[in-house]
């Protein structure tokens, strides 16, 4: 598994952060940790478009914690 923090970061550069490790990875899933929806909701579409499977786990720690598992 790989992780990817993206939090505190503006789109797009979770979305490149995202594509970085999942052609750096393939096969391995990839979770990636966002704070805001707007990052989270791009990474959804890119797994859609990419045909990937995609969940959201959403966690309140001070803000919240929204990660994206994709595989």
């Amino acid at each position: 598994m790989v992780t990817v923090d993206a939090k505190g970061l503006f789109c797009p550069e979770p979305l490149m952060m995202t594509q970085d490790a999942l052609k750096k990875n393939p096969g391995e899933q990839v979770v990636v940790e966002v704070d805001s929806a707007s990052p989270r909701d791009n990474i959804l579409r890119l797994a859609r478009r990419k045909k990937l499977n995609a969940t959201v786990d959403e966690k309140m720690v001070c803000s919240p914690l929204l990660s994206a598992n994709v595989s």
